[in-house]
């Protein structure tokens, strides 16, 4: 059967809800045949022809690659499977296609037979947006991400927490709003099954915010939690419901059969593992039972009432546990900043002869976290091993820098800001451009307006009068830099998910910009010069050096062309995986290409970094990166310094100091849990200081000079992939900087540091 099986306890933590927005595909599903489903948006009209009410199937982590026929026959074969057990509906908890191109979306609904095609019920995977230069394309074909329906006297709620080329995921205001909505809308006997991409709870660290998922969901009878993304197959059991991980069809022709049944203890939903060989039999191995009566395994065991209090190098915690429930542990940890599954580090406190017995108290070890918000996380374990977790927030004291204001935007603040002049300007993923004077003090605003949704940096125009904003609508905006009025807007055909460069050439300001596959190249009046096509998707930041335009590709190669005329001047194959896949994930596609003082220009990949020469594309040096286990480095743009090449390894939260001239390391340190997309950012002060707030939230100053990485403050209780900018001097300079929740900090005292 699977390649990993495990039967665990599982967790969940908790907290807020906020601002309004109605998802766009409502979902009403009857039991019955003919029952229709409705998209208010584009995508699919999703009906239901018919089919077993009581009974529905579920697929997780497809990976559909049109390079990979095979992959594409087993999921034929199981579709085929599922179809004659006449199912009320499938469940695709995500990770549909490969890389979320358009040829794999048709390659997937090709494969399903037809009287099931409009039976799919999809929420997308992070391979939908983590390397699509364009996340529309999910909703074009498979509609919105978040929507509910019923079917089987069930309520079923698919949630997307996901934004364009985003790694580490949040829910965002509008998301759990319309959560809360949706629950109070099920009548209240209808137990409710939940599916995502991502599991929940403790024992993974995938979406920084889903202890606010697991607070909303608390009084309402979810009893299931469907989930893929994590490659395996398990079952936990926590807070009143029933998690089932999924597995791969990259592992296996795996599919999960689902049954509403009765049991002595009540009515339940029997999931079966179903393995589809390649003869066509298939064998099934019963997986879990999750009931549906309330209360569900550890829903008797919450909520709790708790308190922690730093004391010195430890936290001094206290939970009080439900007067009625029968708890055999409580245990607490520190909220885990790396991503991915973490079972270790609880601490078990000790019940005490306080409030009858109900209380637990324990110390838990704080000496290695920095100044800052945290989370520590606190877990009930049952008689029957079922669990209940919870959240609770602390702060460690700092004496040096410090977060003195805080300015809240509306959306993500997902690309770097822009400053110029002492002024900052942030743009949202809903499309709100904002800018601010900000002080040591305050964020004054400047002015705001609105444009199209922005996932990277606005740019200011050399002589500081225009800021360019590209647009996920196909645009690029200009707006007056001193009022925010709109100048004008360019189509270029496709969601603008790269960066912008500036650069002169023959005396005049030319913008480069990576759309899709092609690079244009426009004048500060917006008028399109040339464009030219590069084989693959560029999601990073071209170069010009006045001669040359440089860029990395998703086809695995570095292109050089004539800045005048876009003519192709030279490619250079800096990877060859043998497949689309392989070269985007190893690839340039996301490279922020940087000009070297000796005539190179460097280009990263995802372990390392490449010198070319600029003339022939030849290469001058490959770094070490390689040897040295590094991983993605891609994704943070490399700092050129007086004092080498600065990178930083994003997975592994290190950084490398390297020679430009050999590319090998001179020094390296940890620094961070985590970083994907934030750049060091220069201090004006010292040239040997460079201040970086990775996605974990966490601000280091990283000094070359004395080849050192400190640990300052945790800025943001959740993920940010923008960077920073730094206005201001001495005790009246202010570090301001955006997060997933889109606030803005402002962080002062780093004269302290």
């Amino acid at each position: 059967m699977s390649s990993a099986r495990t039967e665990t306890t599982s967790t969940a933590l908790s907290l807020k809800s906020l601002t309004t927005s109605v998802s766009r595909r409502a979902v009403l599903l009857g039991g019955g045949a003919g029952a229709l489903s409705l998209a208010l948006g584009g995508g699919r009209v999703h009906a239901v022809p018919g089919g077993e009410p009581g009974s529905f199937a579920m697929l997780m982590d497809l990976h559909i690659d049109d390079e990979r026929p095979a992959r594409t026959a087993d999921f034929e074969r199981i579709m085929a499977h599922i179809e004659a057990r006449n199912p009320g509906f499938v469940l695709n908890c995500g990770d549909i296609t490969e890389l979320g191109l358009a040829r794999e979306y048709e390659a997937y609904l090709a494969a399903i037979p037809e009287s099931l095609r409009e039976a799919m019920m999809e929420v997308p995977g992070n391979h939908e947006q983590q390397w699509s230069v364009n996340y529309d394309l999910y909703e074009q074909y498979l509609g919105e991400g978040t929507y509910s329906f019923d079917a089987g006297g069930l309520h079923f709620i698919g949630l997307d927490p996901q934004a364009m080329m985003e790694w580490g995921w949040f829910y965002d205001d509008d998301v759990l709003d319309w959560l809360e909505r949706d629950l109070r809308s099920v009548p209240e006997a209808t137990p409710i099954i939940l599916f995502q991409h991502y599991a929940m709870g403790a024992d993974w660290n995938y979406v920084h915010n889903d202890d606010e998922v697991l607070r909303i969901i608390e009084g309402y009878p979810v009893r299931g939690i469907f989930v893929g993304h994590s490659h395996l197959t398990e079952v936990s059991r926590y807070n009143g419901a029933t998690q089932v991980i999924g597995n791969s069809l990259k592992n296996g022709p795996y599919y999960y059969w689902v049954e509403r049944t009765d049991t002595d203890s009540g009515p339940a939903l029997e999931i079966t593992e179903v393995t589809v060989h390649a003869d066509g039999e298939a064998e099934e191995e019963q997986l879990a039972i999750v009931p549906l009566d309330d209360p569900g395994p550890g829903g008797d065991l919450g909520p709790f009432q708790m308190r922690a209090n730093p004391e010195g190098s430890e936290v001094a915690m206290r939970v009080d546990v439900h007067p009625r429930a029968d708890v055999r542990e409580v245990q607490a940890r520190v909220h885990p900043y790396a991503y991915g599954r973490d079972l270790e580090r609880w601490v078990n406190l000790d019940r005490t002869g306080q409030a009858g017995g109900r209380r637990w108290a324990g110390q838990v070890d704080a000496a290695e976290l920095w100044p800052g918000p945290h989370k520590m996380e606190v877990r009930a374990v049952g008689a029957d091993g079922a669990v209940y977790d919870d959240v609770v927030r602390f702060e460690l004291p700092t004496s040096s820098a410090r977060v003195e204001w805080t300015t809240q935007l509306q959306g993500r603040i997902q690309g770097a800001l822009a400053e110029r002049d002492g002024v900052v300007v942030a743009g949202t993923t809903t499309g709100h451009l904002e800018a601010y004077a900000p002080t040591h003090r305050s964020n004054p605003p400047v002015w705001r307006t609105t444009t199209g949704p922005v996932y990277r940096q606005p740019v200011f125009t050399p002589d500081g009068s225009h800021l360019l904003v590209p647009s996920s609508d196909h645009h690029l905006y200009a707006h007056d830099a001193g009022s925010g009025a709109e100048l004008w807007s360019t189509e270029l055909g496709s969601p603008l998910a790269g960066d912008l460069a500036l650069a002169e050439v023959d005396g005049q300001d030319r913008v480069f910009v990576a759309v899709g596959t092609t690079l244009f190249s426009l004048d500060l009046g917006g008028e399109v010069l040339w464009s030219a096509e590069f084989n693959g998707i560029c999601a990073g930041r071209p170069e010009c050096d006045g001669e040359q335009v440089y860029i990395g590709s998703g086809d695995g190669n570095a292109y050089a062309f004539d800045a005048r005329t876009g003519e192709l001047a030279w490619q250079r194959a800096l990877v060859d995986r043998g497949s689309t896949y392989g070269n985007v994930l190893y690839g340039p596609w996301a490279c922020y290409v940087r000009l070297l003082p000796d005539g190179a220009v460097l280009f990263t990949t995802f372990t390392n970094a490449i010198a070319l020469d600029a003339a022939t594309g030849q290469v001058r040096w490959e770094g070490e990166g390689d040897d040295l286990g590094t991983v993605q480095v891609l994704y943070t743009p490399p700092t050129v310094t007086e004092y080498g090449i600065l990178l930083v390894d994003g997975l592994n939260g290190t950084v490398h100091v390297v020679d430009e001239t050999t590319g090998s390391q001179k020094w390296q340190a940890e620094a961070l849990p985590r970083n994907f997309g934030a750049a060091p950012v220069p201090s004006p002060e010292n040239d040997s200081v460079y201040w970086l707030v990775g996605q974990s939230g966490l601000l280091v100053r990283i000094d070359l000079a004395n080849k050192s990485v400190d640990q300052v403050l945790q800025v943001l209780p959740n993920y940010t992939q923008s960077t920073a900018a730094l206005v201001g001097s001495g005790s009246e300079q202010v570090l301001v900087a955006g997060g997933q929740d889109g606030v803005l900090h402002g962080v002062v005292g780093l004269h302290q540091v």
